[in-house]
């Protein structure tokens, strides 16, 4: 938390206001040859200006390009269609090392056939010809009633998907085409319709086989294939129920409030089957068996999360208007002397560092029990990723108890876009009583998020894990749940 608030107060001077008052003259010292707001202000010249400018300027650089020429307001108008403004049609992309690479598209409508539906459809192809697809819709006031539905359908054809031995960042790959279908019914608790329950249930198809080089198949008697169903076909049948509280101001750039969810599920898993004794002798795997082992697969799982955010200020609200964007464009990413000491003036570092601005915290808690020991499948197991999130790692944890905790400090750039300063930590455990201070992570960074107030866009972030090494996020999936 210390070096949280330490990124907090250094970065923080790149959202300098352009309304900052000019700094007095500077008052000379004799005794030193220097005047005393240049002692001051060394430091952050010499020192912290060319360490964040550095650190900030690819972002720097093509946003500030963006903001002047009103790059994120033309971009979302561009992509907004129908006579109502209800049709959304824009591309993803995914720039990253090997398969990960993507190019897709996605297709938003509201009010398709009925007022308070909402329609998506997006899909996806990898470099390596990997193909995901998927279907929603959901429904407002279901037969007139505060009732509230959705069907969700998807298919992910991925070659090379990876899982990893609990407790372990050890991975392996292996085959997976994946088809799921769900569907959710849902309704209020409360009038205000803060307080809401659902309940809802999907099947799940794995199709799984050794990946095409099978250089990286487990033979681990520790982890053995016929209890934990790697390289076989099986079915999962997750029913589940929710509760959430949540009464945010704006879903995706919320100022003040709380979310706090509670689910959780009981999954009932079918046999495996799907290799036979031929792949077993090629793949080498001395341990394996033909068969089922004959355990049992279900499982239980529980998550909560809980989301609370606090505005800092004297304005109404921490959204800009219109003119107000237009008074916040300039975004300094260098600073000359008299802009260094305009910062640190007491009057203008108290305007800096707390008006219009949100801190954002989340707890995050996940946990899998198994109905017999050692035969829940390898899919149950809780991951521990960048979207958890722990930003500044590539890789992946599993375990059957994971927890997490994340800060966020945050300010308007312009209407549709934020700047922020994020740090986090997470632990695994193979109880729920069981924590351990060599399993706690921590990352922490900064970057930008672009944002509707009710439609998320995407962020652009660089995420560290201590002081060593460096990831840079660009999706269009919230930080957030």
């Amino acid at each position: 938390m210390i070096r949280f608030l330490t990124i907090l107060l250094l970065v923080s001077v790149l959202s300098l206001p352009t309304y900052a008052k000019d700094a007095p003259e500077a008052v000379q010292d004799s005794s030193s040859g220097m005047s005393f707001t240049e002692v001051l202000s060394w430091p952050f010249i010499h020192i912290i200006q060319p360490f964040f400018g550095m650190l900030v300027y690819p972002v720097s650089a093509p946003l500030h390009y963006a903001i002047d020429n009103g790059v994120a307001e033309k971009a979302v108008d561009l992509i907004t269609f129908g006579e109502k403004r209800n049709i959304l049609i824009y591309p993803s992309f995914n720039l990253k090392p090997g398969s990960t690479t993507m190019l897709g598209g996605c297709y938003r409508h509201r009010n398709l056939f009925l007022q308070g539906d909402y329609a998506v459809a997006e899909g996806h192809f990898y470099a390596n010809s990997d193909i995901d697809l998927k279907l929603r819709y959901s429904k407002q006031s279901l037969f007139g009633k505060s009732l509230y539905g959705a069907v969700i359908a998807a298919a992910y054809l991925d070659r090379d998907n990876s899982f990893v031995i609990p407790g372990t960042r050890e991975s392996f790959a292996q085959a997976d085409t994946t088809v799921f279908v769900e569907t959710m019914l849902g309704f209020p608790l409360t009038e205000s319709r803060n307080l809401n329950f659902s309940l809802g249930a999907e099947i799940d198809f794995h199709i799984v086989d050794f990946t095409d080089t099978k250089d990286t198949v487990l033979d681990d008697p520790k982890f053995p294939i016929v209890d934990r169903g790697l390289y076989q076909n099986h079915f999962e049948i997750p029913v589940y129920v929710n509760l959430v509280f949540d009464n945010l101001d704006f879903p995706y750039a919320p100022s003040r409030g709380h979310r706090l969810s509670i689910k959780g599920s009981y999954v009932f898993v079918g046999k495996y089957a799907g290799i036979d004794a031929d792949d077993f002798s090629k793949a080498g795997l001395a341990h394996a068996q033909l068969v089922d082992g004959g355990k049992n697969h279900d499982y239980v799982r529980a998550e909560l999360f809980y989301q609370t955010y606090f505005f800092i200020g004297k304005a109404e609200k921490y959204v800009l208007s219109a003119k107000e964007a237009r008074k916040t464009r300039k975004f300094y990413t260098d600073f000359s002397l008299n802009e260094a000491l305009r910062v640190w003036r007491p009057e203008n570092l108290v305007e800096t560092l707390f008006e219009r601005r949100v801190l954002a915290f989340q707890y995050r808690f996940l946990g899998m029990w198994e109905m017999e020991k050692g035969g829940a499948p390898y899919t149950a197991y809780p991951g521990l990723n960048a979207r958890y999130p722990l930003r500044g790692y590539s890789g992946s944890w599993a375990s059957p108890f994971i927890m997490g905790f994340s800060a966020e400090y945050r300010w308007p750039i312009d209407r549709l876009v934020d700047g922020v300063v994020f740090d986090e930590y997470a632990m695994i455990s193979d109880k729920i009583n069981h924590w351990s201070k060599k399993n706690l992570y921590n990352s922490w960074g900064f970057g930008v998020r672009v944002r509707k107030p009710d439609m998320y866009l995407f962020r652009m972030q660089f995420a560290f894990h201590g002081w060593h090494g460096i990831s840079m996020i660009l999706t269009i999936a919230p930080e957030f749940r």
